[in-house]
Parts: structure tokens; sequence; C-alpha cells
């Protein structure tokens, strides 16, 4: 697309935006925030996995009690387990 296609464009939908009523001006202008803040969030939004430093210290600290007290099973036990799923 050729700048003086984008310049006709915006001019296009400038004409537009004045032409609405105020209703439907105020409905574009939340339309337009809402994907603003999408796109903010979308930038700002750590991986859905990612866990606090206080959350993985507590796991680690759970981890840690399951082993110790014999909360847990060995490799091949699992294994065995998972066969049966």
């Amino acid at each position: 697309m050729t700048t003086m296609e984008l310049n006709l464009r915006k001019q296009c939908f400038t004409e537009f935006i004045l032409s609405m009523s105020e209703e439907e001006f105020t409905e574009l202008e939340n339309y337009a925030k809402t994907l603003q803040q999408r796109k903010v969030a979308s930038k700002s939004k750590p991986y859905p996995w990612t866990v606090s430093e206080e959350e993985l210290t507590s796991c680690v600290r759970e981890a840690r009690e399951d082993v110790l007290y014999g909360r847990c099973i060995s490799d091949e036990d699992l294994t065995e387990e998972m066969k049966k799923w």
C-alpha cells in the first residue's frame, strides 16, 4: 500500500468517525480502549505456568517434606502405575 492510499484510508475513516452519533462514537471508543488494553496485557502477562518465588518455595518445601516422610513412590512404581491408566 502506498503512502497516498494509506492517507486516503485515514481521511475516509476520520470522516466516518466525524459522522457518528455520540452513542456510536462512545461504542467505538470503548472498543478501541479494549483492544489497546489487550495489547498491553499480552505484552506484560507472564506465561501461564509462571509461578511467583513464594509459590515455588512453598512447592519445594512441600516436596522435601514428602521425600523426608516417605510420601512418594519410586520411578519404577510410577511407571507401573501409569501402565494401568
